[in-house]
């Protein structure tokens, strides 16, 4: 369902993702986890579309992400997110 193939993403000369590959099949439940800044967030938003890749591909049922063609409100329909934000609570 999700093909990622050696994506890289960079915000001027901070490389946030490095050559990331990956697939996720139908029905598949993954999480993304690491340190803040790792690139989490970033690795999830290029896959929805959100934010653009400087390398390489995407594709989501068989539609490239980067592909001007591509239906990008559509695929977003068949790709859930959930993010989560902890926070210190005082008393």
């Amino acid at each position: 369902m999700i093909e990622i193939s050696d994506v890289s993403k960079w915000y001027g000369d901070f490389e946030v993702l490095d050559d990331c590959t990956t697939s996720v099949a139908r029905g598949e439940v993954v999480m993304v986890c690491g340190p803040s800044g790792s690139g989490k967030s970033t690795f999830v938003n290029c896959v929805s579309g959100l934010e653009p890749v400087q390398e390489d591909k995407i594709t989501v049922e068989g539609f490239i992400v980067t592909d001007k063609k591509t239906n990008l409100t559509r695929l977003r329909s068949r790709v859930g997110m959930v993010f989560q934000h902890t926070s210190t609570v005082r008393t």
